[in-house]
């Protein structure tokens, strides 16, 4: 690879990774909000799944396996990630569970993940020239952005499903006040017009009126 390969690569691998390591980090704080681990970690799998899913199968001859192996392991995470959000959100019959073993089977399947993603990413980088990644990984932070922030174990995170999740799972972030650490894309604020205005039922400067 050259040079400039080699720095779209590590952008590649760095931004693949950023959720795992970012729950890496609150697995291994006794303080840190274990909400935070089901928000960052749903996120990603399903952003992988839409974004760099259709890369693979694009790129690598075994795109079917890898793609399998890859949604199996992120099912048997995120059934971990439901059991973690259920007894940390007050439900009743996960209230007994032992929160700590929660925690270390997460990391487990954590790392787990990680090192199947991680041999992805480098057929990835070896196959993508330096535009190709990097469009991916545009592809993949706009996918995170707007991605579900809650387990959702059965169902597949590509397509319709992954709006539909993303809508209802928002509307209960808002309803239960839950931080979303996971960057969200700004959106510059709009100024509505004389029109824009009427239709909202607000009043409006008339200064530009004439007489």
């Amino acid at each position: 690879m050259h040079a400039s390969t080699k720095s779209t690569g590590s952008q590649l691998r760095s931004a693949l990774t950023q959720a795992f390591e970012e729950a890496d980090k609150l697995l291994g704080s006794g303080d840190s909000p274990p909400l935070d681990v089901v928000v960052w970690l749903s996120a990603h799998i399903a952003a992988f799944e839409r974004a760099v899913y259709p890369a693979i199968r694009r790129a690598l001859p075994d795109a079917g396996e890898l793609i399998a192996v890859d949604r199996g392991a992120a099912a048997r995470l995120a059934k971990a990630l439901r059991i973690m959000e259920r007894r940390h959100s007050g439900d009743v019959l996960a209230s007994g569970l032992s929160s700590d073993r929660l925690a270390e089977r997460i990391a487990d399947l954590v790392r787990i993940q990680k090192t199947e993603q991680g041999l992805i990413i480098s057929r990835l980088e070896q196959a993508l020239d330096g535009p190709a990644a990097s469009a991916l990984v545009d592809a993949y932070a706009a996918a995170l952005s707007h991605a579900p922030t809650r387990p959702h174990p059965h169902l597949s995170r590509g397509g319709l499903m992954f709006r539909l999740d993303a809508i209802r799972d928002k509307i209960l972030d808002t309803m239960d006040g839950r931080h979303v650490p996971v960057p969200r894309l700004s959106r510059e604020r709009i100024t509505p017009g004389r029109w824009g205005n009427y239709l909202l039922g607000q009043q409006h400067d008339n200064s530009d009126n004439t007489d």
